[in-house]
């Protein structure tokens, strides 16, 4: 089975990256991939994927947020062994060098340095991506304030009545003895393709429960079963929103093969949860559904022009990546990925 997420976001705030929490698990190892633009760190680990499925493996791939279609990591549960892009924003270093992680160095096979005209063209592009990306995130910035200023209040009463009604469900799942671990991922991203999401996780889950998010009760809603179901011994595996790395999209119990999903978009074998009827009457959920709705909508206008900054950024990578690959020596590229494959399947 081949499930992917990201790990890395766009957001409000910034580039906010939770792969502090990958492949560093006890018995885990990682391999970190180094190598400048266009040095083929995303076509190495991709091979690495398609013969790990090949063989039968499961396999997690860990999606870029600024091209999805992208790799920046993976890992085979079987084998405890991943592979990351260990380049900024989301740069790695070992915990204990040979221990528990080394290094992959993709720059080996990049003939360095550039020719005067290539690097200063490289230091153009560089400078002229990063300017992009720090517009894309203005914007993003802009997005949340407008949305918030919008909002109306939280119903304090009405929170409680949605936490407790997703605790009620958790409440009837099988407990584990297990440590309650806690895992973090986004289910999407903010991107150059604009907003996506990847339901891998939840469409391999048997069991889906999609929580109505009219009123905006969904996210406290999630938080209170991930905290339940965690001192149940359950291993909880949580889906932050790429927007804002806070709200939380949705919660994965993979040991149970459930998911509970804020929104019912798109979930239509999913059992729904009423949560909008806890904030009053029909009139005053119309009312309340309304006004976030309108606010939502003012958040997606900010948000579409961050995703054009990030597409104009994705379009000076590539020149920029077509700047080194005159410099790469692809077969020798290619050679040390099939000595990698054999090194990890043979």
């Amino acid at each position: 089975m081949e499930q992917s997420y990201f790990l890395g976001a766009n957001t409000a705030a910034g580039f906010v990256s939770l792969y502090g929490g990958f492949c560093r698990g006890a018995g885990d190892y990682l391999r970190i991939v180094k190598g400048g633009p266009g040095t083929g760190k995303s076509g190495f680990m991709r091979a690495i994927a398609r013969e790990a499925a090949r063989r039968g493996f499961d396999v997690e791939l860990v999606r870029c947020s600024g091209d999805p279609d992208s790799l920046d990591g993976v890992y085979i549960p079987a084998l405890r062994l991943g592979w990351c892009d260990g380049t900024a924003p989301h740069a790695a270093e070992p915990g204990v060098f040979g221990a528990d992680s080394d290094y992959v160095n993709l720059g080996q096979f990049c003939r360095t340095p550039l020719m005067p005209s290539d690097a200063a063209r490289a230091g153009v592009l560089t400078e002229e991506y990063r300017v992009r990306y720090a517009r894309a995130y203005a914007l993003l910035a802009a997005a949340k304030n407008v949305e918030e200023a919008l909002r109306p209040a939280p119903n304090a009463e009405a929170q409680q009545r949605a936490e407790a009604a997703l605790c009620a469900l958790v409440a009837r799942l099988e407990a584990r003895d297990g440590s309650g671990a806690l895992s973090e991922r986004f289910g999407g991203a903010v991107s150059c393709l604009g907003p996506i999401e990847d339901r891998s996780g939840i469409e391999g889950c048997r069991l889906v429960y999609a929580c109505e998010d009219g009123c905006a009760l969904a996210s406290g809603a999630l938080a209170a079963a991930r905290d339940l179901a965690r001192s149940r011994g359950l291993h909880a595996v949580v889906c932050l929103s790429p927007f804002d790395a806070q709200t939380l999209d949705a919660l994965l119990l993979p040991e149970l093969s459930t998911a509970f999903v804020r929104g019912t978009s798109g979930e239509r074998r999913a059992r729904r949860v009423g949560l909008d009827r806890l904030c009053g009457t029909l009139e005053e959920v119309k009312a309340l559904r309304r006004q976030i709705r309108a606010a939502r909508r003012e958040r997606e206008r900010c948000v579409a022009a961050a995703c054009a900054m990030l597409a104009e950024a994705k379009a000076l990578h590539d020149e920029l990546e077509a700047v080194y690959r005159p410099y790469m020596d692809f077969p020798s590229l290619d050679a040390f990925t099939a000595r990698e494959i054999a090194r990890v399947f043979c």
